[in-house]
């Protein structure tokens, strides 16, 4: 899967929870809508709160293929690019555009080396 982002943004929440999304529209400001969004996005999360055997939650605008828990591989990520695999056998790679200026791709990184266990 590949899709291009006009908007990222990441979430954390007292060192057991973080959150990065890359959408290709601007959310509407109602956090309550629970309709599917009719766009191309991409939801990655991590909680520690409890173990979870290292998994991670993804979300894409296709649910049937790109939705739920799995292992990740983080290929790379740049002020530009997002790159990752699912650890399966079918669909697994997983490519996001974007452009970010030097001070937000340091805050988005942190929050992805977080949540794909990056360590150094």
């Amino acid at each position: 899967m590949r899709l291009h982002a006009n908007h990222v943004s990441i979430e954390e929440s007292g060192g057991e929870f973080f959150q990065v999304s890359f959408d290709s529209e601007a959310r509407n400001g109602d956090d309550f809508d629970l309709s599917e969004p009719d766009h191309p996005y991409l939801l990655l999360q991590r909680q520690f709160e409890d173990d979870d055997g290292g998994v991670c939650y993804i979300e894409t605008h296709d649910h049937d293929t790109y939705a739920g828990h799995f292992g990740l591989r983080l290929i790379e990520v740049t002020p530009t690019r997002l790159a990752f695999e699912i650890a399966r056998k079918e669909n697994k790679y997983v490519e996001v555009t974007y452009d970010l200026d030097a001070k937000r791709f340091d805050e988005v990184q942190r929050i992805v080396h977080i949540i794909f266990g990056v360590r150094g």
